[in-house]
């Protein structure tokens, strides 16, 4: 009998214990559906598609891209399937949840980031306006600073320039003022101090970068050390729309050239015909209107496929039953025929050609304002020794020309005749040849118009990198040291809370400590990098070396990083999405660039623990239900083969 109880207690104990195995895994499973289901929303989020289709039901026509997905998987997953299957209004794929997933989500990112600027010792703001679909005035708000990544060990192993994208914000009062007050607002709300500010970086508008009642004044007045550096991409452009708007010859030539796109593209038997002359790529691409770097892809197709290009037109002219077509084909057809026309291609590929490189590395995040001054500065006296090559530029344009066999002369023009008053003795001596013409009033008026505005726009940069231009390797080596005290000097003295007075006794005992090491490296953010993960031991000797590093690397250089939020504004709120609300649309965009930084993983970790927390409907009764339900079956099925065993 006593044999009997203790058999049945241990049968008993097996059995709870069998329970509870079961029940810890009903939970584990149940969690782990959980967070694959709702993991589908950090995906679409990262993948920026539109959640929500005409109807809201799992297994219906046009139920939109999430629903359809979970529809998907639950084919293949028997837990997934028997949840969507049960007669019951809890699901957790409503848009409501949807919604809130997205903004614990993107609420979570932008902790981490702010988190992240708090920690570091400098930031800056970078700021940029554009109007969304719904005529709505959208600011981005991206933030510059300097981390310093470790390993498990906290040892220092690389240093990092972040661009942090933390959301739009709607405006309404686009005056100085308003903007002024909004972008303060936005810093303190984060818990941001605005005397760590070190920079701000707006476009040219007079209303961001105006020197007595501009956004950049207002915030200098409030914080003396953050200054304003002008978009060196956005200036890039203002040198190159100055050079070749404001000269008649350059502005006909790439209306021409908008024609010839134009024309082929708005036909698809043109745009076949074109193709098959082409033949292989580069093809004919559309004129940018606003970034004439780019343009230089354009010029590129022109001058490589020129041949091939006219000879398409040659056969509209010849073929086509269309009087319109023929006509506009004609046109184009003797304006390319021009020698001036191909002397005009072969120039402007030359100079967007130097611009091009210059613009495309401005608009990277981790450059500095040295890399970009050394850069625009290569440019210039490429450009400035361009001027002296008219002679081989035209001997290019000729072996262009004679690919087509165009008469390599330039078109005589009617003198115009200038009215000669009763009282004048001589008058002006004016050129009389088409070539010296070209040569004086386009090609030198082109090339001096970009020399001397690249040298007046960037001057405001100038000025703030003159003084840290002591901090370039090359110059940290080849100034003396009454030179290199003097520059640090007057450095600590404008920067009299961040540097101490013994900032220029630290760099002279640094030069002299690793001289032969600051040869290998080329940059400031090289030389930071020297200091703090190959030399930390003497970091602590002179900590304000590193931090005058860490302030320049923090000063912003373009306003790239905010345009480039401006693309993914456009995908995400589009003309099927017009009406999402601001805090979706800034979450979404917020999970969509994380992406594609590449530093999702590293801010989801931990969030479903976050989400059960914050999430209500998680502590609801019917949840509770279906976990019980879900435990007894197991434990049912697990009892019946037992006891078939």
């Amino acid at each position: 009998m006593s044999s009997t109880n203790g058999e049945s207690r241990r049968n008993e104990k097996t059995d709870d214990k069998l329970a509870g195995r079961q029940l810890w895994l009903a939970n584990q499973i149940l969690d782990r559906r959980a967070y694959e289901n709702h993991r589908r929303d950090i995906d679409f989020g990262f993948m920026q598609p539109s959640f929500q289709g005409h109807r809201e039901k799992v297994g219906e026509l046009n139920s939109g891209n999430f629903l359809s997905v979970i529809d998907l998987l639950a084919r293949y997953d028997p837990v997934l399937r028997e949840l969507l299957d049960k007669k019951s209004n809890v699901n957790y794929l409503s848009p409501s949840i949807q919604n809130e997933l997205i903004a614990l989500l993107s609420q979570r990112v932008h902790d981490e980031i702010v988190s992240e600027i708090k920690e570091a010792e400098f930031y800056s703001v970078i700021m940029d306006t554009t109007q969304d679909l719904s005529k709505v005035d959208q600011l981005s708000q991206v933030f510059r600073y300097v981390t310093v990544r470790k390993d498990e060990a906290d040892n220092a192993i690389a240093v990092d320039i972040n661009e942090s994208f933390l959301g739009f914000q709607n405006i309404s009062d686009q005056t100085a003022q308003g903007l002024e007050t909004k972008i303060t607002e936005l810093i303190q709300s984060k818990g941001l101090p605005l005397h760590k500010c070190r920079g701000q970086g707006y476009d040219g508008a007079s209303t961001m970068s105006g020197i007595y009642s501009g956004v950049q004044k207002r915030i200098l007045d409030k914080e003396p050390n953050a200054v304003y550096v002008h978009c060196a991409a956005h200036n890039l452009n203002l040198v190159l729309n100055d050079a070749c708007q404001h000269i008649t010859e350059i502005k006909e030539y790439y209306d021409i050239l908008q024609r010839l796109y134009v024309f082929f593209s708005q036909s698809i038997k043109r745009w076949e015909l074109l193709e098959n002359h082409l033949k292989s790529k580069p093809t004919l691409k559309r004129l940018c209107p606003t970034r004439w770097a780019s343009r230089r892809d354009a010029l590129y197709a022109l001058r490589f496929r020129y041949a091939d290009i006219l000879q398409a037109l040659t056969k509209i002219t010849l073929r086509s039953k269309k009087s319109d077509e023929r006509t506009e084909a004609m046109g184009l057809l003797k304006a390319m025929e021009a020698f001036e026309f191909v002397m005009m291609t072969v120039i402007q590929e030359k100079i967007l050609e130097t611009i091009n490189i210059v613009s495309q590395v401005l608009q990277k995040k981790d450059v500095d304002l040295l890399q970009a001054a050394s850069l625009l500065g290569n440019a210039t006296c490429t450009l400035a020794q361009l001027r002296d090559q008219f002679d081989n530029l035209k001997c290019t344009a000729q072996g262009l020309a004679s690919s087509w066999g165009i008469r390599c002369n330039f078109r005589h023009k009617r003198t115009r005749r200038i009215k000669r008053h009763f009282d004048e003795l001589t008058e002006d001596q004016r050129l009389t040849n088409p070539e010296e013409i070209f040569k004086v009033n386009v090609f030198y008026m082109c090339i001096d118009t970009v020399v001397s505005q690249v040298r007046t726009r960037f001057h405001g940069m100038d000025s703030v990198t003159r003084k840290f231009q002591f901090l370039c390797p090359t110059e940290l080596l080849r100034a003396s040291d009454e030179a290199l005290n003097e520059s640090a000097q007057t450095l600590a003295a404008i920067y009299n809370e961040d540097l101490s007075s013994e900032f220029s006794s630290q760099l002279l005992s640094f030069r002299n400590a690793l001289g032969s090491e600051i040869k290998t490296v080329s940059t400031v953010k090289g030389l930071f990098e020297l200091l703090l993960l190959r030399h930390s031991s003497i970091l602590s000797s002179v900590t304000d070396v590193a931090t005058a590093l860490k302030l320049f690397l923090t000063i912003p250089v373009t306003v790239a990083s905010a345009e480039r939020s401006f693309s993914k504004l456009k995908m995400i709120k589009n003309y099927l999405r017009s009406t999402m609300s601001q805090d979706r649309l800034s979450g979404l965009a917020m999970l969509s660039i994380v992406c594609v930084s590449g530093k999702e993983n590293e801010r989801m970790d931990g969030w479903m623990d976050e989400y059960i927390k914050k999430a209500t409907f998680y502590r609801t009764f019917p949840v509770l239900i279906f976990f019980i339900y879900f435990t007894e079956k197991m434990f049912n099925m697990e009892k019946a083969n037992k006891q078939q065993k």
